[in-house]
């Protein structure tokens, strides 16, 4: 079964409507506001392919990126939220796919994603369109540390709904504080790690052996028969085989 993609097209629009000021009162002032782009949520990532039971990705919250705020990477997924944000009833499904489009594109050249995500798809022979990857909080902020009310915040006001939507089988958090915030809020069974990251998205001494951990443990996704063709792979959730570290 496949998460409704008109549910999540929903969701996120939900998300890129809510005004930051309602969720979070005085602590919005932790909240970038260099320009109009810094106050548009970010909601994340859901593959095409991707299925209940799945590996999803969780990270703090969108990186500062440059001080303008606005590269050109950045130009095209805002716009992208824009237009999922003002569709309609009729338009919010295929403005969500285009938004998921365009993230599929821009997300192999982040940093985060070349030193954190592509090393478990690697190991996972998966593929960026089998996964989801959602931010615990959806806004820039002028710091990255001392974020525990906001992530309470915005699980409450949306990230669960989106968690629960996505129904994974195996999270993998990117940052210790990330993971902990994750473990804190998300009851429900899942195999669960987490790779610290070190300042800047880099990779220190304990990413790597998370890293390595995770890799030598992570079952293969391919197909047993080398030969065998796409469309006879099978789309049942796998189980990720991984037992939760804390």
């Amino acid at each position: 079964m496949t998460p409704s993609r008109e549910a999540a097209a929903l969701l996120w629009r939900g998300i890129l409507n809510t005004d930051p000021e309602a969720i979070f009162r005085l602590e919005v002032s932790r909240l970038l506001n260099r320009n109009w782009a810094d106050r548009l949520p970010q909601p994340g990532y859901m593959g095409a392919r991707y299925r209940p039971g799945g590996l999803l990705f969780v990270s703090m919250n969108p990186g500062a990126g440059p001080q303008g705020g606005l590269s050109a990477e950045d130009q095209r997924q805002y716009g992208g939220l824009q237009r999922l944000r003002d569709a309609d009833e009729s338009g919010v499904r295929a403005a969500f796919d285009e938004l998921m489009l365009v993230l599929a594109d821009i997300m192999p050249g982040w940093k985060i994603h070349r030193n954190f995500v592509a090393p478990v798809l690697s190991a996972a022979a998966l593929d960026l369109s089998e996964v989801a990857y959602v931010n615990l909080l959806k806004w820039r902020t002028t710091a990255s540390s001392g974020l525990a009310r906001l992530y309470e915040l915005s699980w409450n006001h949306h990230t669960r709904d989106q968690v629960e939507l996505l129904a994974p089988g195996r999270v993998i958090a990117i940052g210790s504080d990330a993971g902990r915030a994750f473990r804190k809020h998300y009851a429900t069974p899942v195999e669960f790690d987490s790779i610290p990251r070190a300042i800047g998205n880099n990779v220190g001494p304990a990413g790597r052996a998370a890293l390595a951990r995770i890799a030598g443990m992570l079952p293969r996704s391919g197909p047993e028969n080398p030969h065998e063709s796409n469309h006879q792979k099978t789309k049942a959730p796998r189980g990720l085989g991984l037992h939760p570290r804390g």
